[in-house]
Order: C-alpha cells, then sequence, then structure tokens
C-alpha cells in the first residue's frame, strides 16, 4: 500500500474514535457501485481488516439494467471476488422507466 494512501487511512481512524465500537465490533455491509468512492471505502476496510481484524463485511451491489452492461456488471462481480474477502451481494433489479413527460391530473 503506497504511504499517502496508509497516512489518509490512519487520519480516518482517527476522526473516526466516535464509531470505533460500531466499526470493530459490528460487520459494516458497504454499498459499491464500482466508483472510485466505494473502492476506497473498499480498501479502507480491508486495511482495517488486516491490520485490526475487524469482522469482514458485506459488500452489496446493485445492478439496476438501466443501461445495457452485462459484461461490466459481470466485471464488477469477478472484480469483487478475485480482491476482497468479502462477501459480496449482487441483485438485479429491473426499474420500469420513467415517462419524459409527466401528465398533470
Amino acid at each position: 500500500m503506497m504511504n499517502a494512501t496508509k497516512e489518509i487511512f490512519e487520519k480516518a481512524i482517527l476522526r473516526l474514535e466516535p464509531f470505533k465500537e460500531l466499526i470493530f465490533e459490528k460487520p459494516a455491509l458497504i454499498a459499491y457501485s464500482g466508483g472510485k468512492d466505494s473502492s476506497l471505502l473498499l480498501n479502507f476496510y480491508l486495511y482495517l481488516y488486516h491490520l485490526y481484524r475487524i469482522p469482514l463485511p458485506g459488500v452489496f451491489h446493485l445492478n439496476h439494467r438501466i443501461r445495457d452492461n452485462h459484461i461490466q456488471e459481470l466485471e464488477i462481480g469477478n472484480f469483487l471476488s478475485q480482491n476482497y474477502p468479502f462477501k459480496i451481494f449482487v441483485k438485479k433489479k429491473i426499474f420500469p422507466s420513467c415517462p419524459n413527460t409527466i401528465k398533470k391530473v
């Protein structure tokens, strides 16, 4: 791990001191979008797990099926399972499309 990332994680741990009991004793459920923010959060929890042996969090990813990105969704699932020892939950959900105009009643 890069020293800069480790320094950021250590500062975050200090700032999260009021929540230490919750973080260190209860497993978290992390919503993962595949973006930078949620990826950083996964790495932070992996850091906490390796350093402090916190309970392993679960990772939830919602495939909302709005876009035709089946291959990308498979890649996300593979990436998570190959790189993190966390329990992975992937949910596929079809949302009804919204009309472009809203009719007044």
